[in-house]
């Protein structure tokens, strides 16, 4: 019985032994889920073969994305990129298909730097004396400075910014010094440690920071004198930091009134302008400790300046002279006015001059709450011409066409200070007049010269000149062309007699490099601006080689004029600052000003009872960078009879001090346009214009 026993186990057994593999059933899969791996690593994978994918058979490999990751032809899979792909791995047997299995891979992006946040802690360098005598072990790491008792809030970032991992882990390495809760750093007494900040993806990418737990300071007091100090001056400030047993006993000066004062590190205050201004001292320990102090910045007058630089004068009349105190703060702007030579000119207690006779003298204005600041200008007194006399003899008054002849001219009273004259002739195309008087015939016929004085009187004298007989020749349409840069303009010359078989012309530009001319022969003109000067353009008649010059001046002239400010107030009136930003006078500025009511669409503000624009003028001479004068625009036609919503302003030419005229292109044409919803939106909605 017990041998029948025995050999019934022994039966069971073999059963069962014989039905293992068909237990473990057939099985063909990676062994990681998933596969993970860092850019430019490679590490091995591995296949589980049970039942029927046990044995033999080629494993073929593929990536689905291999600029991910790659896989080799023995399982070895290559991170390549940040991503993820699918691996494939299949079993081939007699060329075909037995098994395949897949496997996500994840590829992922190293830390490979971590930085601690400190803009709002205390560090220092280790060799910084505030705290090299404090440490008592020898460091290269930055040293975190925190008072006992304080905790602050610890913060990091890892680079890349786009790694696959960005969590940090932060590690005291003496918790009864400094103890690190979550991501808080408790200072708890006095004592040195280390703060290790390390990347949790890479545990290997550390940074590490000495951490000095100090007695921190209290309080501080500020000694500042006086507590005052001049615009342009400086003060010095001392700080006392409490207890006297405090690690770190020095301060970081700052200054809330940085347009008021400023402070340097040494606690050196710098006042700037007249007002009053708070200057802290805060604990450098970062114990947060602070006192401030108010101080006050005076500002004396430093400089005067007298407008205009040269004052103009005519005898037996007035001219204004202004003062200009600076600092525009200053306390006090006062100025007295006196003048070296009362024979010439005599001056007022308001920088009013009178002139008495033709000279010169200087005019003085002095600060009367700093005399040592004063300012000089030139006083120029002028005697205006009263009388301009022909001189010419009766023989002289005629010449033959291509003749030349110069007037003379008698000037009154001797004593004139500015005896220049411009020329005209009434008949240019008869006779033509230069700068000089010199008179050129250039068709029959009578002209008169116009000899006028250049003084403010503007005095005249004629001569009728009889031109008797023509001949070929040449001459400019106008003395001066204005070519804007990077532009072109059409001059003319006119070619004399006009019935003349040969019209033919050729011009010539003195200086290609500031203006081109181009021309298909005729008395026609294409001058090209290329960069700003002042050249000359001739042009010689084919027949004769009769020549004639014209001056080209190339600048910026479509904004020779900038409008600075625009503005409508309550009462309707508007505003207008322009500027001449040019190198010469500008005598008139003609402009176009378009109206809108408060639905901002246009309304007829002309007196024609059409136009919903009017023309204005500033008729007043500019001079280099002058501003206009808010009051002396001349507006023609004006008619308002709502409010204005909105106006835009157009400059549309001017003329310079020879009365040549500018005309600015349309599609060049500063403008500006003001509104009153965002001019009260800008002004907080009170409706002020």
């Amino acid at each position: 019985m017990k041998k029948r026993l025995i050999s019934w186990v022994l039966v069971l057994m073999f059963c069962l032994t014989a039905a293992v593999p068909a237990l473990a059933g057939n099985v063909f899969t990676f062994r990681q889920k998933p596969i993970e791996v860092f850019e430019g690593e490679t590490i091995p994978t591995e296949l589980i073969r049970e039942g029927n994918y046990g044995g033999d058979g080629e494993i073929v490999y593929a990536s689905a994305r291999p600029a991910v990751a790659t896989v080799s032809g023995d399982g070895m899979v290559t991170g390549v990129t940040k991503g993820s792909t699918q691996i494939s791995a299949i079993l081939m047997r007699n060329g075909k298909q037995a098994g395949k299995t897949q496997v996500t891979v994840n590829v992922l992006r190293a830390v490979t730097k971590v930085t601690l946040n400190t803009s709002k802690m205390s560090v220092y360098r280790p060799d910084d004396p505030a705290v090299a005598d404090l440490l008592r072990e020898q460091t290269d790491n930055q040293v975190l400075v925190i008072p006992a008792g304080v905790t602050v809030a610890l913060a990091a970032t890892c680079t890349p910014t786009d790694a696959s991992g960005k969590r940090v882990t932060f590690t005291s390495s003496d918790a009864g010094v400094a103890r690190v809760t979550g991501a808080n750093l408790k200072a708890v007494q006095r004592g040195e440690c280390d703060l290790v900040v390390a990347s949790v993806l890479n545990p290997d990418v550390t940074e590490t920071f000495r951490v000095l737990v100090i007695q921190p300071v209290k309080s501080i007091q500020i000694n500042a004198g006086s507590k005052q100090v001049a615009a342009g001056s400086t003060l010095q400030l001392t700080a006392a930091c409490l207890p006297e047993n405090a690690s770190i006993p020095q301060v970081v000066w700052s200054s809330r009134s940085m347009q008021v004062a400023t402070v340097d590190e040494n606690g050196v205050v710098t006042g700037l302008k007249r007002g009053y201004a708070t200057i802290v001292a805060s604990a450098a320990d970062g114990s947060r400790a602070a006192q401030s102090i108010q101080l006050t910045v005076t500002q004396p007058a430093k400089s005067v300046s007298i407008t205009p630089a040269e004052v103009p004068v005519i005898v037996g009349r007035t001219a204004p002279a202004k003062a200009t105190v600076l600092p525009a703060d200053a306390t006090d702007k006062n100025v007295t006015w006196s003048v070296s030579d009362e024979t010439i000119a005599t001056v007022t207690k308001y920088g009013q001059l009178t002139g008495v006779k033709a000279g010169e003298c200087t005019l003085y204005a002095t600060s009367i709450s700093n005399p040592e600041v004063q300012a000089e200008a030139r006083v120029v007194v002028s005697q205006l011409v009263t009388k301009v006399e022909n001189a010419n003899d009766p023989a002289e008054t005629s010449i033959k066409v291509g003749e030349r002849v110069q007037t003379r001219w008698n000037i009154l009273p001797e004593d004139a200070t500015v005896t220049a004259l411009t020329f005209k002739s009434n008949y240019p195309k008869v006779a033509a007049v230069d700068e000089n008087g010199m008179v050129t015939g250039l068709n029959k016929g009578v002209a008169t010269i116009v000899a006028t004085s250049k003084d403010s009187g503007r005095r005249y004298g004629t001569v009728k000149i009889t031109v008797i007989q023509p001949v070929t020749g040449v001459s400019m349409k106008l003395p001066l062309y204005y070519v804007q840069r990077s532009a072109s303009r059409t001059i003319q010359a006119v070619v004399e007699p006009r019935n003349a078989n040969n019209q033919k012309v050729r011009w010539v530009s003195a200086n290609e490099y500031i203006a081109t001319v181009n021309s298909n022969g005729t008395s026609t003109g294409k001058v090209g601006g290329v960069a700003s000067g002042t050249t000359t353009v001739t042009a010689i008649t084919e027949d004769g080689g009769f020549s004639a010059m014209t001056t080209i001046k190339v600048g910026d002239f479509n904004h020779a004029i900038r409008i600075e400010d625009l503005s409508v107030n309550s009462k309707n009136e508007i505003k207008i600052v322009l500027r001449n930003v040019s190198d010469f006078n500008i005598k008139n500025v003609h402009l176009s000003i378009a109206c809108y009511d408060e639905n901002e669409e246009p309304f007829v503000c002309n007196k024609d009872g059409e136009k919903t624009y009017f023309e204005a003028d500033y008729p007043y001479t500019l001079a280099p960078y002058d501003r206009t004068v808010h009051g002396s625009f001349r507006f023609r036609n004006y008619v308002i009879d709502r409010p204005l919503g909105a106006v835009v302003l157009t400059v549309v030419s001017w003329r310079d001090e020879n009365n040549i005229t500018y005309l600015i292109p349309e599609y060049d044409r500063p403008k500006m346009q003001w509104t009153r919803r965002l001019y009260n939106k800008k002004n907080h909605g009170n409706g002020v214009g």
